[in-house]
């Protein structure tokens, strides 16, 4: 049963009450995003996790009530850092040498060098001729830290934030209890609140970027 609607007005005036804006100006701190869609979600994303740790605030949880706030948060963030570092990468930035060099990887290709009827045997097992040619890395095989390491040497993300944002990537993937209980970690509100403060100069320095890149 939901409380009363008085008591409901009351904490909803409190999370919004210090926020510096509404949804909008929230979606707009995404301008320099050009896929619409993805820059209403970025917005809604951020919106959500200001709004939810004020709520946590209002509140005033401790520990394992708080727990599920703090989760939250960090999710919020880290997926956030994900999609506009991956955006960027693969959007503006699709043909810079970081970006190929990022995508691509060596692997045996193998060949008929020796013909159809010829067979080579190393034991009792066959031996195959192959080159060693460059290959495409699946986007999604790359390590998200090996995005962040591409997006610092391109300069859209400064190197001072970017083990705090590897970070805050790392501990997302503690949503899977399994993985959380197997590493015997626990996120803790100062990692959101790195999150959250790492967040504006990471999009004004990127937005910035942006800027001069399409100048």
């Amino acid at each position: 049963m939901p409380l009363e609607e008085e008591t409901r007005n009351l904490i909803h005036d409190y999370c919004v009450r210090d926020l510096p804006g509404d949804i909008s100006w929230h979606i707009d701190k995404f301008s320099f995003i050009d896929d619409v869609e993805l820059r209403l979600r970025l917005g809604r994303a951020f919106y959500s996790a200001r709004y939810v740790y004020k709520l946590m605030e209002a509140t005033f949880v401790q520990n394992d009530e708080q727990h599920p706030f703090v989760k939250f948060q960090i999710m919020q963030y880290a997926s956030i850092y994900e999609a506009v570092i991956t955006n960027l990468l693969w959007g503006l930035l699709k043909e810079h040498p970081e970006v190929i060099q990022l995508q691509t990887h060596k692997a045996y290709k193998p060949i008929n060098a020796l013909g159809s009827l010829t067979k080579v045997k190393y034991g009792e097992e066959d031996v195959f001729t192959c080159v060693y040619r460059d290959a495409k890395t699946p986007r999604n095989s790359i390590p998200f830290k090996d995005k962040v390491d591409c997006a610092v040497r391109i300069g859209f993300l400064e190197a001072a934030y970017a083990e705090d944002i590897k970070r805050t990537y790392e501990l997302r993937n503690l949503a899977h209890i399994e993985t959380e209980a197997s590493k015997q970690l626990d996120v803790e509100i100062a990692q959101s609140k790195t999150a959250y403060w790492r967040l504006s100069p990471f999009l004004d320095y990127t937005a910035s970027f942006v800027s001069n890149y399409n100048t």
